[in-house]
């Protein structure tokens, strides 16, 4: 059971691993159906699929997987007779004196995109709703006690209370991260967003809730103050796809809708080309 519960540990942590289960022996083998060895991205092992050369190679194999998220099964053919010592496509022969078959099936999981939602209010509340049917983790911020809770914010997988500029001056989100500002004060998004400019974070996406006017304007400011530390590229305002619609939800929807089209690297109609 320790095994299943270092799992759930990860998953709950959002890490990526790598699960190498036996499901198939013939002959005299080290291991048995369903023994089992966990890969982390870290480095760390544990469980085991029998020791010896065999783990050794199917240690490697989950780096390898973990690497190019693939999952599969691969054959092992244990033996130590020389006319055997091959690698083919298909089979990969292992040195040792057991003379039996393993099939190994490596299951691949990958952490999932990241999404920091600055902003618990109606849009945010909504955005965690239409993101958590899909395959992101939501990390909701907000520095008002009466939003940055469960009760309000369900679907968040992580609420955080505290200042907003304290917190994004200290996140580490990964490259593949994405970053909605959607606060209720105009001068907390942009400070955010100048933030997360000037600590040249490798985010994938940085929307921010605003008018065209109000948009132009931000970009103009931050250009004017950072000069050649801020680069647009990324910058998504106004947030969201051209769906049509003026609500809370409506709004979240166009935003959900940006963020799946930015991380499948769709080319369609964003909002901030339409003031362009």
């Amino acid at each position: 059971m320790e095994i299943y519960n270092q799992i759930a540990k990860l998953v709950k942590e959002n890490q990526s691993f790598v699960l190498a289960t036996i499901v198939k022996t013939e002959g005299s083998v080290p291991g048995k159906i369903g023994f089992k060895l966990l890969y982390q991205s870290t480095g760390k092992i544990s469980g085991t699929v029998g020791g010896g050369a065999l783990e050794k190679d199917v240690i490697t194999e989950c780096e390898k997987r973990w690497m190019n998220n693939i999952s599969g099964t691969k054959e092992y053919l244990l033996t130590d007779k020389p006319s055997a010592s091959r690698k083919t496509e298909d089979i990969t022969v292992v040195p040792m004196m057991c003379e039996g078959r393993v099939w190994i099936y490596f299951e691949v999981f990958q952490m999932s995109p990241t999404v920091y939602i600055f902003g618990g209010g109606h849009v945010g509340q909504a955005l965690s709703y239409f993101l958590a049917k899909l395959n992101f983790r939501i990390v909701l911020i907000d520095n008002r006690p009466e939003f940055a809770n469960i009760e309000r914010n369900p679907y968040a997988h992580q609420i955080v209370l505290e200042d907003y500029l304290r917190f994004c001056q200290e996140f580490q989100p990964s490259p593949q991260s994405f970053v909605v500002v959607v606060t209720h004060d105009h001068q907390f998004d942009y400070e955010i967003v100048k933030i997360i400019y000037s600590r040249q974070l490798n985010v994938n996406y940085v929307g921010v809730i605003a008018s065209t006017s109000k948009a132009k304007q931000l970009k103009k400011q931050l250009l004017s103050e950072m000069g050649q530390m801020f680069n647009p590229e990324n910058l998504y305002t106004p947030i969201g796809l051209d769906l049509g619609g003026s609500t809370e939800s409506d709004i979240a929807l166009s935003i959900a809708a940006e963020i799946q089209a930015v991380f499948h690297k769709k080319n369609l109609v964003h909002l901030r080309q339409m003031g362009e």
